[in-house]
């Protein structure tokens, strides 16, 4: 049982210290790292506003990955609220012919290893009135693209 426990932990330390060796080997890349020539994640969140301001659904579906999902955080509950990336898309061109005024800025970036942590701020204008609200939101990146994004309730 010792040796067992043994070999588990020698396996562990070779294996985890050997990871950042292994990710500079020619075609390595350690699950959740930026490879060479990819986009680090805080690039793809700012490319993404880019686009969000542009109101360029197209561009900004692009940022997504293929199994891109989008959760809603509220209290003790999480909500699947869009999955793919043509619901993504169909959802912004909506979204942009309701509220042709609205635009974004980051206000907040704060990125972990393929975690961007941002807040963001809206704008829009709505009968005649500029308005605004704040919300704090978790994307996850892989491959230089946007794999989930969890958005937390907004806020003035």
């Amino acid at each position: 049982m010792m040796s067992r426990i043994l070999r588990v932990a020698v396996c562990l330390v070779v294996c985890v210290g050997a990871a950042p060796a292994l990710a500079q080997l020619p075609g390595m890349q350690i699950e959740g790292q930026t490879a060479p020539g990819e986009r680090d994640p805080e690039s793809v969140i700012r490319d993404q506003l880019d686009a969000f301001n542009a109101h360029a659904a197209d561009a900004m579906t692009a940022n997504l990955h293929e199994q891109f999902a989008w959760f809603a955080v509220d209290s003790n509950v999480m909500t699947l609220e869009m999955e793919g990336r043509g619901t993504f898309r169909d959802s912004m061109v909506q979204y942009f012919r309701a509220l042709p005024s609205a635009r974004a800025e980051l206000q907040d970036v704060v990125v972990a290893g393929n975690f961007v942590t941002t807040i963001e701020r809206a704008y829009w204008v709505q009968n005649g009135v500029e308005t605004s609200q704040a919300s704090l939101a978790v994307y996850e990146i892989r491959n230089g693209l946007i794999y989930r994004v969890w958005y937390y309730p907004a806020y003035e």
